[in-house]
């Protein structure tokens, strides 16, 4: 049930097994993930999608699988700006069921009761603010949290307003780079990162197609790399996608496939058992590459 292709595999996919997730310095955790020879696996789940029950199987599934070395949870937001029509169109029916914070910061909780693995909660800043930064950062960690990824946070916010709330509490923070971000913004994103660097694999929404060579992008970053793991999000859905960045980066992020993958497309599939089982299929093929 692993999620990479057993066709000209490059890149072989193993598990990241840490035998303690909270401590003092979350970055220390992330750099386990710097200059591997796999590339980890790491999935993007909106929570409360396709519904809540369904949702709480699929992060035991993840949370289980010998495939997947961490998780992003996206917290849903109306107005999700980053997002292609895919993760929008989950957040979207995850809020008209009702999805709070307060359902993210179960499924952290569920999630981190049944495994030690990184566990990544992304969404956007207003709810966040609306919450309170200091009130959401205790809540986050006391759920079993990792870290925070925020697109839409600028540095300066970041500054006053998170990292000494994220330092007490020991989480991490993860910032992003793009084919289109200037020599000081690359440079700051390494500086600034205490999870990984997100680097953009593509120019545009989250699901959309590659509209450049990736791989181009990644090699150069290599000189930053020694400072701070990189992970791969944005356009990343096939094993050959994957496997074209071995070498190039720590890790690799699937979302909007994986969404894809478990939506129920009619009424017929809509019932949990259903949904669990196409997350299962969409993850098979990468099992027979971890050693």
């Amino acid at each position: 049930m692993n999620w990479f292709s057993s066709i000209s595999v490059v890149a072989v996919i193993k598990t990241w097994r840490l035998t303690s997730i909270i401590t003092d310095d979350m970055s220390d955790i992330f750099k386990r993930l710097m200059h591997a020879d796999d590339v980890n696996l790491s999935v993007f789940l909106t929570a409360g999608y396709p519904n809540m029950t369904a949702c709480g199987h699929l992060i035991e599934l993840l949370a289980r699988h010998p495939a997947v070395s961490f998780v992003e949870l996206g917290m849903p937001f109306s107005d999700p700006l980053a997002d292609g029509p895919t993760i929008q169109r989950a957040s979207e029916i995850a809020l008209r069921q009702g999805t709070r914070l307060d359902d993210v910061l179960s499924l952290s909780k569920q999630f981190r009761s049944i495994c030690d693995k990184p566990l990544m909660l992304m969404g956007y800043c207003n709810p966040v603010y609306r919450r309170g930064v200091e009130r959401f950062v205790k809540e986050a960690r006391a759920a079993g949290a990792s870290g925070l990824i925020l697109p839409d946070l600028p540095y300066e916010s970041y500054s006053r307003d998170f990292a000494e709330a994220l330092g007490q509490e020991g989480l991490a923070m993860s910032f992003f780079v793009s084919p289109t971000s200037t020599k000081e913004g690359i440079e700051r994103a390494f500086e600034t990162s205490t999870a990984f660097v997100y680097g953009v694999a593509n120019i545009g929404l989250t699901g959309d197609i590659p509209s450049m060579d990736r791989g181009d992008f990644f090699r150069g970053l290599q000189n930053h790399r020694v400072r701070c793991p990189i992970v791969a999000g944005f356009g990343i859905a096939t094993p050959e996608d994957v496997n074209g960045l071995t070498g190039l980066v720590d890790g690799a992020i699937v979302g909007s496939a994986f969404l894809r993958a478990i939506e129920p497309k009619n009424e017929s599939l809509l019932d949990t058992t259903s949904i669990v089982q196409r997350a299962e299929d969409f993850l098979e093929p990468f099992n027979l590459n971890i050693k």
